[in-house]
């Protein structure tokens, strides 16, 4: 694999939260800024009975960590961090 091929599969993480609410406003405002992610955590959330991290129940759930390309991860947080302060 060429240097890069390499560099353009690099994903860094922008942004992460515990709150399911502000992890559907961060996708809103990345997908408006056409930024792809991947949302890492997610998954293991239910609404229902919470989240399970191994053998140990928790009614918060587990973070959710947003990754983007390494070369839109600077636009990812400044975006964000604007999107902080309104």
């Amino acid at each position: 694999m060429s240097e890069g091929s390499h560099d353009a599969e690099a994903l860094e993480a922008v942004f992460e939260t515990m709150d399911p609410a502000e992890a559907a406003v961060v996708k809103s405002v990345l997908e408006g800024a056409g930024i792809r992610y991947v949302a890492l955590g997610e998954d293991e959330y239910d609404a229902f009975r919470g989240a399970f991290r191994g053998t140990v129940f928790s009614s918060r759930g587990r973070p959710v960590v947003f990754l983007v390309h390494a070369a839109r991860a600077k636009d990812a947080r400044l975006l964000l961090a604007s999107d902080e302060g309104d």
